[in-house]
């Protein structure tokens, strides 16, 4: 009885001690005043409320009007024809039933029927025009065009002997250049056409058995005139001012042609002096010269959208412009 009387009060006094450590006792509490009760915490004042955040307004997006739906070409059109014949084609391969195969040999006849009408109305627009029908520039008679030929062959003999009157050509080259060798003789039968040659060696030295003995050693032209590969030839004038032929052998008539070629780039021939030297006719009746410097082209109704023109319209304004042809 003892022992259990002894564990009350432990038991008690344990909790008695336990609430003394979590209450505090009135005495030590008095200054909190009669009803020793703590006031009610003042609330802070609220925050004034934000202005909300100014929201971008997009702009309303404007209706794309929808395209429009491109009309298919009508049948048998050339561009019905470019869009299907190659669909056909695949079906027949795909699937070469007797009715694929007949659908595709049928459209290709239809090509071909109508490629024939094309040519046929060809010649027919063709023969008598003189700005369409070849013969007109040149002939296809044997004996016409020979002639021709040799009245393009005299004028060029003339110009170029006008052009050697006026100017000479500079021969650069090195003393192991086979190639050099081999464009030297070239060299020798156009100065028999009135030319003089100007033998530079880039090296010092000479040719095996060349024509030209007598050669200038190379001062520095060769690197001026942007010399790459030998051997190297350029049209000189009597005032010093060069145009390149060529770097490389050439033969005695691309060299002429050439001669003629950088003459006229160098302005030192007129236009009309070497176009005598091909061997056409009407050179000069040029048609896309002659539609170009035709004066205003308003009266043309082009279509806005593929700028096409009618037929009938275009040949109006051409028959008009090159003096009712």
């Amino acid at each position: 009885m003892k022992t259990a009387l002894s564990i009350a009060l432990s038991t008690a006094l344990v909790s008695v001690s336990a609430l003394a450590m979590e209450s505090p006792r009135f005495y030590d509490r008095k200054g909190e005043g009669w009803f020793w009760y703590e006031p009610e915490p003042v609330a802070p004042p609220p925050e004034p409320p934000r202005e909300p955040e100014p929201v971008a307004v997009l702009p309303t997006p404007v209706p794309q009007p929808a395209p429009a739906a491109m009309a298919a070409p009508s049948v048998f059109s050339a561009a019905w024809f470019k869009d299907n014949l190659p669909k056909y084609r695949d079906a027949a391969w795909n699937n070469p039933t007797i009715e694929n195969v007949r659908a595709f040999l049928y459209l290709q006849r239809f090509a071909i029927d109508r490629s024939e009408q094309v040519a046929d109305a060809t010649e027919l627009a063709v023969v008598g025009d003189p700005f369409l029908d070849e013969i007109s520039r040149r002939p296809g008679s044997t004996f016409a065009a020979q002639n021709i030929d040799r009245q393009a062959g005299a004028a060029k003999s003339q110009l170029i002997a006008e052009v050697a009157e006026r100017a000479g050509v500079f021969f650069f080259f090195k003393s192991d250049c086979p190639q050099c060798e081999l464009q030297a003789p070239l060299l020798k039968a156009l100065e028999g056409e009135g030319f003089t040659i100007v033998p530079i060696s880039v090296d010092g030295k000479a040719l095996p058995n060349s024509p030209f003995p007598d050669f200038k050693v190379d001062a520095g032209h060769a690197q001026r005139l942007g010399v790459q590969t030998y051997p190297a030839l350029f049209l000189a004038s009597a005032s010093g001012e060069f145009a390149a032929l060529g770097q490389s052998t050439m033969s005695l008539p691309e060299l002429e042609h050439r001669i003629l070629v950088s003459a006229r780039r160098a302005n030192w021939i007129t236009d009309e002096a070497f176009n005598r030297t091909r061997p056409v006719l009407n050179y000069d009746n040029n048609l896309a010269e002659r539609l170009s410097d035709s004066g205003s082209r308003e009266e043309l109704s082009l279509d806005p959208a593929t700028g096409f023109i009618e037929p009938g319209v275009l040949m109006d304004y051409m028959r008009r412009s090159l003096g009712g042809q």
